[in-house]
């Protein structure tokens, strides 16, 4: 199976991401499974955004003072102004969801009961452990 058919799944066999969920799962399992995978897809446009952060002050200290051109600079302010806010809100959307799917394993361990080891089972079965 090549990968593109694992990611977005065939007619006969679903997605990579739901191959694992199972429709007996409680609905707050199957919502923080799916945030997990949003917060990884996160993760990774935020380390995309520290990239162009480090080209943009590459390009800056380029332009500016090692005697490349005024326009190479200004656009390494730019570039860079542009991806701080990116990482800024990247990273206020990580937490933020991080937060949530926590508060989602704590809601769905009271209501099991608080039974000993529920937490890293969750944890883990979400690929935070």
């Amino acid at each position: 199976m090549r990968l593109s058919e694992a990611l977005r799944g065939t007619a006969d066999q679903p997605s990579l991401y739901r191959r694992a969920w199972r429709e007996t799962d409680n609905p707050i399992v199957i919502e923080a499974r799916a945030q997990t995978l949003a917060i990884q897809r996160l993760q990774i446009w935020l380390r995309l955004a520290y990239s162009a952060l480090a080209l943009a002050a590459l390009l800056g200290y380029w332009g500016f003072a090692e005697g490349g051109s005024k326009a190479a600079g200004i656009a390494g302010v730019v570039l860079g102004a542009f991806a701080l806010v990116c990482v800024f809100v990247l990273r206020t959307g990580i937490a933020h969801g991080r937060a949530n799917v926590n508060a989602m394993l704590q809601t769905l361990e009271g209501s099991r009961g608080g039974h000993a080891g529920s937490s890293e089972d969750n944890s883990t079965s979400l690929g935070q452990g």
